[in-house]
């Protein structure tokens, strides 16, 4: 079985602590308990590995036996990436989105569910039951909801729902990307315009940086989350120009444009050319712009200081909350809310030209370095083009893909840090696009 390819959350530094002398029968007990500890966690999946954070795009590293899956299904293979082929032209208008009650399996009196439906209901059931997800799940298929429904707690003694909002962690990023975008289309800017233009006291070593290496991750810039001092700082609320102080002085990494590295600095700094190419505040461009107009009424930018009204407390797992972020420590980069049903009017928004012209959005949907585009991730996976993004941060888990081939959608929405969320939707598109089956072999005489 190969293990699930997941992107890992914030690249942490290890901390590295004085070597302490054990005495031998210590010694022994410990080993005795370690290799308990490994047994154990051999049975546990699908999980994520501990306090690991925003999603990042690194090279994908093999999962230990601890978070191995138990479904095959879950396992995604990464076919090489052939030229970039364009979105059609010429999509039809998408159905507008049921109203959530009548989303098939999210309430009682709602549509019954199609066998795909009831299959893929079963499966996150018993990851429910097992304690391996906990949150909620839409999935469409050519415009249409197949099932949209919550599983297990909000918080204690409330259920998940399809109204129920959740953090979004990275899955901000493709707002932050199609903010840019019209913009762009408007007149204001361009992608390929020095930042420095936008940005006040603009240090020297980020003069040759455009807002398409910022984009496309393909800047140089250091990563400010990656710093040992931001885990400490997370819960405290920071204004942009706060983040932008812990990050400015350093020198680049690389010479922009020659290399990938996915930075949260990059869409940090992209939420400040918003607010000085529109005139708006970041949330207030967004909520104008694209919300608004989409009838996307329960997403927004998170300003709590606890749980979002109507929305999911984190977890570590089932049963475990977790710590608190402050989202402001994450503005443009991972600050948004959502629920699964408007981000599926997003999703049918995306094949129409009702939030962006066709030209902007196949610039958004074309990679550039390691298959990224503008806020997505653009692969083919199994044989399908897949445009994705995954989202981690303290108590939360995402997950958007959309196979725009097959005019199909899975948005996985976690509340528990540990939930394999890519693992998860790759099992349901498995379902969804089974393989064609063997053909039997010829007998000869």
């Amino acid at each position: 079985m190969q293990p699930v390819r997941l992107q890992p959350r914030h690249r942490r530094r290890r901390r590295h602590h004085a070597r302490r002398v054990t005495p031998p029968i210590l010694r022994v007990v410990l080993i005795i308990a370690g290799a308990l500890l490994v047994t154990l966690a051999t049975c546990s999946a699908p999980l994520l590995p501990l306090r690991l954070r925003q999603a990042s795009e690194a090279a994908p590293t093999p999962l230990p036996a601890a978070a191995i899956v138990s479904d095959p299904r879950m396992v995604a293979t990464k076919a090489p990436q052939p030229s970039p082929t364009p979105l059609p032209s010429a999509i039809p208008i998408a159905t507008p989105i049921p109203t959530p009650t009548l989303m098939p399996g999210s309430a009682p009196g709602a549509p019954p569910l199609d066998p795909l439906g009831r299959e893929i209901d079963a499966y996150l059931t018993g990851l429910t039951a097992s304690g391996q997800f906990q949150g909620a799940v839409l999935v469409a298929q050519d415009g249409k909801v197949v099932i949209a429904r919550g599983y297990g707690n909000a918080d204690e003694n409330v259920p998940n729902t399809v109204y129920t909002r959740f953090r979004l962690a990275s899955i901000t990023k493709q707002f932050t990307a199609a903010a840019i975008l019209a913009l762009q289309q408007d007149g204001k800017l361009t992608v390929d315009d020095a930042i420095c233009v936008y940005l006040d006291n603009c240090p020297d070593a980020w003069k040759p940086l455009t807002i398409r290496h910022l984009l496309t991750h393909t800047s140089g810039l250091v990563d400010y989350t990656d710093f040992a001092s931001f885990e400490p700082t997370e819960m405290h609320p920071a204004t942009p120009q706060e983040l932008v102080k812990r990050f400015r002085t350093f020198p680049l990494a690389f010479a922009p444009g020659t290399l990938y590295d996915y930075c949260n600095s990059n869409y940090v700094l992209l939420g400040l050319i918003i607010e000085r190419a529109s005139g708006m505040a970041y949330a207030d461009y967004l909520h104008q712009r694209f919300f608004l107009p989409l009838g996307m009424t329960a997403t927004g930018y998170d300003t709590s200081r606890g749980a979002i009204a109507d929305g999911a407390q984190g977890y570590v797992v089932p049963g475990r909350k977790s710590g608190f972020l402050d989202a402001s420590t994450l503005y443009a980069a991972g600050g948004l809310y959502s629920t699964v049903g408007d981000l599926f009017r997003w999703d049918q928004a995306l094949y129409t030209n009702e939030a962006l012209a066709r030209d902007q959005l196949d610039q958004m949907f074309t990679p550039a370095l390691r298959d990224y585009g503008f806020g997505w991730k653009i692969e083919v996976i199994n044989g399908r083009r897949r445009i994705s993004h995954p989202g981690n941060m303290t108590g939360v888990a995402t997950f958007f893909a959309r196979y725009p081939d097959d005019r199909a959608t899975i948005i996985v929405l976690a509340n528990m840090e540990y939930a394999n969320v890519e693992g998860i939707a790759n099992s349901i598109a498995s379902r969804m696009f089974p393989p064609p089956p063997t053909p039997s072999p010829t007998r000869t005489r």
